[in-house]
């Protein structure tokens, strides 16, 4: 009995584990021939406490448009999302850029596969400091989950920002709070990136 209860407490944990896909990028579309890579550590907060380690690339692919790719573990044994973010109303003047994020993933957790869809819409706006830019930005993610088991729907309310400090041109820094809404999890998560151009590289 209690390896079944056991069995079935994991099933439910490894569920909703998945529940969640953070952000980790403001509505800013990169220029063009400028690709970036990225880190983004991810601290769980609530439900089964854990962490999770996600790397990413990042490509424009139009003036409003940009694509990533990601693969991340963890207390998630294996996640690979692909997604595109399409801002059709850029940040100009007091407009903040405002757009949605849409993307599919696949995750693996012991022995349970996961499907991931996912529909983000999204704002940020830029702010200049005495340090550089700040780029503030909020997303509400719809995540449709499917196990073998189940199908949910998962959201929750994404609050973050980039950083571009004004000495450091090969690096921007971010930070971002997921609040659970809906069968998903809270968390906290850092992260950076690192842009290059096409032509010349990283640091040049």
């Amino acid at each position: 009995m209690k390896f079944a209860k056991y069995l079935v407490l994991g099933l439910l944990v490894g569920s909703n584990a998945h529940a969640f896909m953070s952000i980790a990028e403001s509505g800013e579309i990169l220029p063009a021939n400028t690709y970036q890579v990225g880190v983004e550590p991810q601290l769980l907060t609530d439900k089964n406490p854990g962490g999770n380690l996600d790397l990413f690339f990042d490509a424009p692919l139009n003036d409003s448009t940009s694509a990533r790719l990601l693969l991340g573990g963890g207390s998630v044994d294996f996640n690979a999302f692909a997604s595109v973010k399409w801002m059709p109303f850029p940040d100009v003047d007091k407009q903040p850029a405002m757009g949605l994020r849409v993307g599919a993933g696949v995750a693996r957790d012991e022995d349970q596969n996961i499907l991931q869809l996912q529909v983000a819409p999204m704002v940020s706006k830029k702010f200049d400091t005495d340090y550089g830019m700040s780029v503030p930005y909020l997303a509400v993610p719809f995540t449709f989950v499917n196990t073998k088991d189940d199908n949910f729907v998962a959201t929750n309310l994404t609050v973050g920002s980039e950083f571009h400090y004004h000495e450091w041109k090969d690096v921007t820094l971010g930070g971002e709070v997921g609040l659970d809404l809906n069968k998903s999890w809270t968390y906290l998560s850092v992260f950076a990136t690192f842009p290059f151009d096409s032509a010349k590289g990283f640091g040049k």
